[in-house]
């Protein structure tokens, strides 16, 4: 007989910086899909649930896809947003357990942080809900992002854990597949296994998870815990999660979570051995920031040659929760007079609405940027400027980050400096914050990377998967907007406190 699994996914990074709560209005921008609109949207592409969905159609499962959503990142989730999801899913797993349910697969997030869940845990709610509609006995096995901070309540929740493995996040689809596997070896064994859980008073660790940027913590880390999987066939699996800092959360930071087939000391001491590797190389990272002024310094140093330099800009990262569009840089390359510079990924549908009434071959005067908070990365910057391109900005991934999933970055423009040192700068401006993590979005408005001396866009590591890949160089640069390493964390009022590295006396 076929077996029966409920598959869900309700995916939200929280920064709790960012002054504006997530609510559904910001789910239903990328879509909220629900019963058999799942299968045809997700079923394509590279993500967890594509994951899942190819997974469940390999053993023959029946399925039931209650919920499917997963949007940009932003402030915390709203109240509202965050108790219509868990209500769709405690009610669903209800229905099916009733109906005869045999699993649960369920892609989460793992920093989300939302009003009205325990102590702000979004993730850990979303999961209590569904374990208490399925009853104590019944195996969840989740997908998580290796940037999140996993709460007990979420560990205590479920059965088995598995975060990407990479950073850059180009195996979404093969972290389902391996959730989706420890599932089946349950069900097949008949056993009900155990997440065994450690953390220590850090608010980052493992490197950031990062895999791109050359040898060091994340791969080190990787090796060990392949090691520890294949010396003891009793581990399902050994997932690191290396925090996400500006979550307001007891739990925020790194985490080991060993997935075991009982609970065991054994297996308690391998997360702890895994925590303890952070702990022991908290410092080590494999790149520096850079500041604005660094960051063009650097740039004037590469050697002429193919492909563009790619500057990248952390600390107002949309894809870390932040609001897009500071300005520090803008303002820094508009003095600086460097030829060919295409500046990409600036929120401001103000000007991108003073665009559309120009239309193309339009000239605007506008103040660009900063509208939003300017102590976070500068204020409005004034240009004048042509239209050169209007798009919706519907576009689908065709990368290697989540390739195939349908996305949009709102109404966008294109616009060419007239006036000043940065004349025939170009400068895409969107509706949406969002991370430019595709060059199809570039394409939007006929951009290409290879056509640019300097390509400076939104985004962390996250843009390496796309855009390192026939680059000069790749620069990285904090803004100073909310995503950045320089923020108050100590204005975070629910973080445990002494914690490293806001804490002199914080011990392991």
């Amino acid at each position: 007989m076929a077996k029966r699994i409920l598959v869900a996914a309700c995916l939200h990074e929280s920064n709790s910086f960012n002054r504006y709560p997530a609510g559904l209005e910001h789910f239903n921008r990328q879509g909220i899909f629900r019963d058999d609109a799942v299968g045809p949207r997700f079923a394509p592409t590279r993500t967890e649930m594509g994951g899942f969905l190819a997974w469940a159609a390999q053993q023959g499962w029946s399925i039931t896809t209650p919920l499917a959503a997963q949007p940009a990142s932003a402030g915390p989730v709203a109240e509202e947003a965050y108790s219509f999801f868990r209500d769709v899913l405690h009610d669903a797993a209800t229905k099916a357990r009733k109906a005869g349910l045999d699993g649960v697969l369920l892609a989460l997030h793992g920093a989300m942080v939302a009003e009205g869940a325990p102590g702000q845990d979004g993730d850990g709610g979303l999961a209590q809900a569904v374990r208490d509609a399925v009853g104590p006995d019944m195996p969840i096995a989740i997908s998580l992002d290796p940037h999140g901070n996993v709460s007990d309540l979420l560990a205590g929740s479920v059965n088995a854990i598995s975060a990407y493995r990479t950073h850059p996040h180009t195996d979404h689809f093969e972290t389902g597949q391996r959730a989706a596997a420890m599932l089946t070896r349950a069900l097949a064994a008949n056993e009900l296994p155990q997440v065994h859980l450690a953390r220590r008073p850090m608010l980052r660790g493992f490197d950031g998870a990062r895999t791109e940027t050359g040898p060091g913590p994340m791969h080190e880390a990787m090796a060990l815990c392949r090691g520890f999987e294949s010396v003891d066939p009793e581990i399902y699996e050994v997932s690191i999660q290396a925090g996400f800092s500006p979550c307001d959360t007891w739990h925020t930071g790194p985490t080991a979570a060993v997935t075991a087939r009982s609970r065991g000391a054994r297996f308690q001491a391998v997360a702890e051995t895994m925590i303890d590797f952070a702990w022991e190389n908290r410092g080590r990272e494999t790149f520096r920031l850079l500041t604005v002024a660094e960051a063009l310094e650097a740039a004037r140093n590469v050697p002429h040659g193919p492909g563009p330099i790619v500057i990248s800009d952390y600390g107002d990262a949309p894809g870390g929760g932040a609001y897009g569009d500071a300005t520090a840089m803008l303002a820094a390359l508009l003095q600086a007079g460097l030829p060919n510079v295409v500046f990409a990924g600036l929120k401001d549908p103000e000007a991108v609405a003073a665009a559309e009434a120009a239309g193309i071959g339009g000239r605007i005067s506008v103040a660009l940027g900063g509208k939003i908070d300017p102590r976070y990365g500068g204020g409005p910057v004034p240009i004048v400027a042509e239209v050169e391109k209007l798009s919706d900005g519907n576009y689908v991934n065709d990368g290697p980050y989540a390739k195939g999933l349908p996305n949009r970055i709102g109404a966008t423009a294109l616009l060419r400096v007239l006036e000043g040192p940065g004349a025939g700068m170009r400068i895409m401006v969107n509706a949406l914050a969002r991370n430019v993590l595709d060059r199809a979005q570039l394409r939007l408005v006929g951009l290409t990377p290879e056509d640019c001396n300097i390509l400076c866009i939104k985004g962390m590591d996250a843009i390496r998967a796309a855009f390192q890949p026939g680059s000069r160089a790749v620069i990285p640069f904090e803004s100073g907007g909310i995503a950045s390493r320089g923020l108050d964390f100590s204005a975070l009022t629910r973080i445990r406190r002494p914690v490293w590295p806001l804490d002199a006396n914080a011990q392991p």
